[in-house]
């Protein structure tokens, strides 16, 4: 059973696709953070400590080589990190899944089965 209140940060430079994630996790009780940028997630990584990170695959400059810097740091969120890929990317897809990703999803990503991951991820921590 996931905890009742878990700390997520979303990761999106797109803010419509962002506040759909936010309000969506929001309404569910978690606590969640929006960063923009990769400096921005650095930064919440230490301070917020999130139990789940969502990334989009092309923040900013590339959101895959910040995950692949994090995947074995102490920031690294508990629960994972559920990256979010262009539709038809298959490289970005195959990427993050080598670099060892809790889940991937192609935009644009339907709520429920990002609630559904998110929520059966929280369940190992």
């Amino acid at each position: 059973m996931p905890p009742a209140r878990a700390r997520i940060l979303v990761a999106e430079d797109q803010a419509a696709v962002a506040q759909q994630i936010i309000n969506r996790f929001t309404l569910l009780g978690h606590e969640v953070r929006w960063a923009k940028a990769v400096r921005e997630v650095r930064a919440e990584l230490s301070s917020f400590q999130p139990d789940v990170l969502i990334l989009d695959a092309t923040l900013d400059t590339d959101g895959l080589e910040l995950f692949q810097a994090i995947r074995f740091a102490a920031e690294h969120p508990r629960a994972g990190v559920v990256i979010l890929t262009a539709a038809g990317d298959i490289g970005a897809r195959e990427r993050a899944q080598q670099l060892g990703a809790a889940s991937v999803m192609m935009k644009p990503v339907r709520n429920d089965d990002l609630v559904e991951i998110v929520e059966d991820l929280l369940t190992y921590i």
